[in-house]
């Protein structure tokens, strides 16, 4: 078929959602398909550059933005969807694409309309909160919104942006109109793809049920065996240890983790790799004698050889995560993980089935006790097992593409 992703950020500078797209993108071009890839891209130059990355041809289309907040989202969004949609029903037209897949908020709206426009299906991938909340976090502070109702939204303004979000009270009322916009387009999708069940509850009241399903990441479980077949550098780690990953945020879990390690009370060291506000009250905490190590970030690999090495790994998010990559990457490689029950964490970790899930910190600390406590090697090695036939199971690559590509065959009439 031929095919049209479109994202709104594509590598090599990219986040999360970038690479994910590249993935699907390199998968679906090698079993086949022709995949274009087309991207908005903020630039003081106009134009329509073209380039090519690991043989995916990549079309940007040039823009402007404002700078000043809120007026920066309208010209990203109200102002860029329209002209966006029409240069879409062009490319489409002259590439003559069968099928486009929106990846992310900017460019679900504009997929969604110049698939209308061309008549030919469109697909949408929501990975994160962005239909429900204009921060596109969940987060109000560091706190989990209840929900984006017009009193939680003028909360947020003054916890997300301090005293001038008193000053900015006013732009509730765009807020609130701007997330109906992008839901409105969302639910005109032929198929919207949810990466966990939390999610998909999340859209189930504007996203028409025939229309929404969960269809999640995938991990390339070849590249993570290649990866995790050298031991680790960093230094210690030839002795057993327990592992945190992750932003040293109050969301995250930085701070529970401290909870944890101190009621368990583990006679392994905990390696805590990673960064942010909480990283003093971490090396506060390693300084009074909790058995805490606090590293930098490190690369991926060197995460994903710490992670098969580590005994445990401990993911005590408080936030409820999408769809977290780093589980996904922990259970590919056969970690042991003790995790909060949170967002989509249940769609990857099956309490004592491939891991172990807790409400609580106290919950926590006792699913750790237990598991460490001599006498569990069996168990231990049950869970592990279980985790990477999970991996292989529901989040392969092989898996997840050919899922991607029947529901494509499916909404172009060629099932």
């Amino acid at each position: 078929m031929n095919l049209a992703l479109v994202t709104d950020v594509f590598p090599p500078n990219s986040g999360g959602s970038g690479w994910s797209t590249f993935y699907l993108a390199r998968a679906l071009q090698q079993r086949g398909h022709q995949v274009q890839i087309v991207m908005p891209r903020e630039s003081k130059q106009p134009g329509i550059p073209t380039r090519d990355y690991e043989g995916l041809p990549v079309t940007e289309y040039h823009y402007q933005a404002a700078k000043l907040p809120f007026v920066r989202n309208y010209t990203r969004n109200e102002r860029l969807y329209p002209a966006f949609a029409k240069f879409l029903t062009g490319f489409f037209k002259e590439h003559k694409i069968e099928l486009v897949h929106g990846q992310h908020y900017l460019t679900i709206p504009p997929s969604v309309q110049a698939a209308r426009q061309t008549g030919i299906p469109s697909v949408a991938t929501v990975r994160d909160y962005w239909p429900v909340c204009y921060w596109t976090t969940l987060l109000s502070g560091d706190k989990v919104c209840p929900g984006c109702s017009e009193l939680n939204r003028l909360v947020s303004l003054y916890r997300n942006q301090g005293p001038a979000g008193i000053i900015a009270a006013p732009a509730s009322l765009y807020m609130g109109a701007n997330l109906k916009l992008k839901q409105k387009w969302l639910a005109q999708a032929d198929r919207t793809l949810a990466v966990s069940g939390y999610i998909a509850d999340k859209l189930k009241p504007f996203v028409p049920r025939e229309r929404l399903e969960v269809l999640p990441n995938f991990v390339d479980l070849d590249r993570l065996e290649q990866i995790v077949a050298e031991p680790p550098a960093t230094p210690g780690t030839d002795q057993p240890y327990l592992l945190f990953v992750g932003k040293f945020e109050e969301n995250k879990g930085a701070r529970l983790l401290l909870d944890v390690l101190r009621q368990a009370r583990p006679s392994l060291p905990t390696l805590a790799v990673g960064d942010g506000s909480l990283r003093g009250e971490l090396e506060q905490a390693a300084r009074e004698g909790l058995n805490l190590r606090v590293l930098d970030w490190a690369k991926n690999e060197e995460v994903l050889r710490l992670m098969k090495h580590a005994e445990a790994l401990l993911f005590p998010s408080l936030w409820p995560e999408p769809l977290s990559r780093v589980l996904l990457e922990a259970i590919g490689v056969g970690s042991l993980v003790v995790a909060m029950e949170t967002g989509g964490t249940p769609d990857i970790i099956q309490h004592d089935h491939n891991g172990l899930l807790a409400q609580d910190a106290a919950g926590m600390a006792r699913q750790l006790a237990g598991i460490l406590a001599p006498g569990q090697e069996t168990s231990r090695e049950r869970l592990k097992t279980a985790a990477r036939q999970t991996a292989r199971n529901n989040f392969s690559r092989q898996v997840v593409v050919e899922r991607v590509e029947n529901l494509y065959f499916k909404l172009a009439g060629k099932a």
